[in-house]
């Protein structure tokens, strides 16, 4: 009974702390599964009033029943409606990327030494960018 009484003082995001652990499925699964990062599950955990929405998704997750934490809380509990996924596509362009562009195909020797040697400098380009950004994100 006194296990009991400490459990309804227990904020809802230590209560969902133990569950996971008990149920001995990994963090990242049950993150991956709820579909939110790792640390968002984490910062739940420090959380006292999670929905019970979240709560009953992360049941069926780790395949345990929270009724028995919450005695009020009942499977009519209206679940969060899951958002729909992207649409799949087979297009290899970016959002950012604009109109495809035509592509010449040249027999020419000269003509594909040269598009190399472009294509050689956007790279390069790229590359230096690349590190400046790592640079500038390590300070």
């Amino acid at each position: 009974m006194q296990k009991k009484e400490m459990k309804m003082n227990t904020h809802r995001g230590e209560i969902i702390k133990d569950a996971i652990k008990s149920s001995g499925v990994a963090i990242g699964v049950v993150a991956e599964k709820l579909g939110v990062s790792r640390k968002t599950l984490y910062n739940k955990f420090k959380e006292s009033s999670i929905p019970y929405s979240f709560i009953l998704k992360l049941g069926e997750v780790i395949h345990h029943d929270f009724s028995q934490e919450f005695p009020h809380l009942s499977k009519t509990v209206k679940k969060e409606v899951p958002k729909p996924a992207a649409p799949v596509t087979t297009s290899l362009l970016l959002p950012f990327d604009g109109e495809p562009q035509q592509i010449q195909k040249s027999n020419n020797l000269k003509d594909c030494e040269a598009e190399l040697i472009l294509l050689q400098g956007k790279y390069i380009a790229l590359l230096e960018k690349f590190n400046e950004l790592l640079l500038k994100t390590s300070k």
